[in-house]
C-alpha cells in the first residue's frame, strides 16, 4: 500500500524530479535536472514580471477606455431613418433628440437588420452613434487576464522548447550509455 497524505505527495515529486540520493542516477540525469530548474528559474524570475506588467497595461489602459466613454457617452432613444445593405451587416440611419433639444442625426454599422420607422436604444457620444453600450469592467478584466495569459504563453514556449531540446539530448546520451552497457554485458557473458 503506498503512503498517502501531503507529505507522501511531497517525497514523491521530490524523488520524480530527481532530489534524492539515489546512486543510480547519472551525470546526464544531473545535468537534465540542473538545465530544467535553470529554465525554470529563468522562466519564473523573468518570464513573470513581464507577464505581470503586460497584464497591468491592459487593465490601466482598460479602466481609461471605461472611464472616458462613461464620460462621454449617453444613452438616446433614436428612430430609424434608412437602412442600407452592406457586403457584411447593415449601415442604419437613425436620428434622436439630444438632452439640450437639439435632434442629431447619423450612421452606424450593425449586423442588426432594423426597419424604417423602427424605435432603437442606442448610445450616442463624440465619435457618433452605436448599438455597443459603453465598456464594462468585466471586460477590462477578461482583456487583462488575457494579456497576461498570452505574455506567460509568449515567454514560456522558448522555455520551454529549449527544455525539450535539452531532454532530447539528455536521452540520446542516456541510449548511448544503455547501449554501452548492454555491449559491456554481452561482452562478458561470451567469456
Amino acid at each position: 500500500m503506498r503512503p498517502t497524505g501531503a507529505r507522501a505527495g511531497l517525497g514523491r515529486l521530490r524523488r520524480r524530479i530527481g532530489f534524492d540520493g539515489n546512486e543510480l542516477r547519472r551525470d546526464v540525469d544531473r545535468r537534465q535536472r540542473a538545465a530544467g530548474l535553470l529554465l525554470l528559474l529563468l522562466f519564473v524570475g523573468a518570464g513573470m514580471p513581464v507577464c505581470w506588467q503586460v497584464a497591468r497595461n491592459a487593465y490601466d489602459a482598460g479602466v481609461r477606455a471605461e472611464r472616458y466613454e462613461a464620460v462621454t457617452r449617453h444613452r438616446v432613444d433614436a428612430t430609424v431613418l434608412k437602412v442600407d445593405d452592406l457586403a457584411s451587416g447593415h449601415r442604419v440611419t437613425v436620428t434622436w433628440p439630444e438632452p439640450g433639444g437639439r435632434v442629431r442625426t447619423g450612421s452606424y454599422d450593425t449586423w442588426y437588420r432594423a426597419v424604417a420607422g423602427e424605435h432603437l436604444k442606442l448610445w450616442a457620444g463624440p465619435a457618433g452613434v452605436s448599438d455597443v453600450e459603453p465598456r464594462r469592467h468585466a471586460r477590462t478584466v477578461g482583456e487583462a487576464v488575457g494579456a497576461g495569459l498570452g505574455a506567460a504563453t509568449t515567454a514560456g514556449v522558448p522555455v520551454l522548447v529549449a527544455y525539450l531540446v535539452v531532454r532530447r539530448r539528455a536521452d540520446r546520451r542516456r541510449d548511448r550509455l544503455w547501449d554501452a552497457e548492454w555491449e559491456r554485458l554481452d561482452a562478458g557473458r561470451s567469456r
